[in-house]
């Protein structure tokens, strides 16, 4: 009896120890604290960028990203030397050779 008794105890005791060093539970929304994820929000440092007319689109999002639904949106044909490009959701008109935003849509496809 005294035997069984000492034995669950240290099966016990050994379980607990090593329960211990197990992983922290993940949350479902990455590695954002609580309460920032369940406001849906973003850790500061970490928000969205957003250029605006006369910043330049860094080179790359220069190429690769060209937005060519841009009618549907009812926006402006680009220029000669120019074009749409998508960043997350929003759509820029930016100058070829450069990367000079002209125009800026933000949340245009939200």
């Amino acid at each position: 009896m005294t035997l069984r008794l000492v034995t669950t105890t240290l099966a016990a005791a050994i379980g607990a120890g090593l329960m211990a060093h197990a992983d922290p539970p993940r949350s479902s929304h990455g590695d954002l604290p609580p309460g920032l994820a369940k406001q849906g929000k973003v850790p500061p440092g970490h928000a969205k960028k957003i250029w605006k007319q006369g910043e330049y689109l860094p080179v790359d999002y220069r190429t690769g990203h060209e937005f060519k639904d841009w009618r549907r949106y009812d926006l402006e044909p680009a220029p000669r030397g120019y074009r749409w490009v998508v960043v997350d959701q929003d759509a820029y008109l930016m100058q070829v050779t450069t990367g000079l935003v002209a125009n800026a849509v933000i949340d245009l496809l939200d």
